[in-house]
């Protein structure tokens, strides 16, 4: 049972961050009318975050995977899944914390409205997205029913 419990954690905690922040995006970019000056300062903004994000998201996977492998040991030392778990968070904080500091960063450059802009068409785009994703699963489960079906 407690395996369960930090599994589902670990995944719900994944669920969070999984959305990477991608407004670098140069489509998104052309539709806000952004001149040259500022996309350039936008991409510099990501290139001096994008280094601790990847390391933080490698060091994640990393302890996940070393918690998923103490996890299916016979006995499992619930010290080390604490450790594990604890350093995993850890990570997911200094993603996290790498990411809010884009977005003031963000906020300040391109100011308050253009930054609401960027804000609602990077969300719309992420809808659109996940819409997407249910809509092809949807299509592939209900193919997948119906080769079931057929005898």
């Amino acid at each position: 049972m407690r395996r369960l419990a930090v599994i589902c954690l670990l995944g719900l905690i994944a669920v969070g961050f999984a959305y990477s922040q991608d407004w670098d995006n140069p489509q998104i970019l052309k539709r806000l009318d952004l001149g040259e000056e500022e996309m350039a300062n936008i991409r510099e903004v990501f290139e001096k975050t994008e280094k601790e994000i990847r390391e933080a998201r490698l060091e994640i996977d990393i302890l996940k995977a070393q918690l998923r492998k103490l996890l299916f040991q016979q006995q499992v030392n619930m010290h080390e899944v604490e450790r594990l778990l604890r350093d995993s968070l850890e990570w997911e904080m200094k993603e996290r914390m790498a990411q809010l500091q884009r977005q003031v960063r963000l906020r300040t450059l391109l100011g308050d409205m253009k930054y609401a802009r960027l804000m609602e068409t990077v969300e719309t785009r992420r809808r659109v997205q996940e819409e997407e994703k249910e809509s092809a699963l949807r299509a592939r489960e209900e193919k997948e029913q119906a080769g079931r079906a057929r005898p």
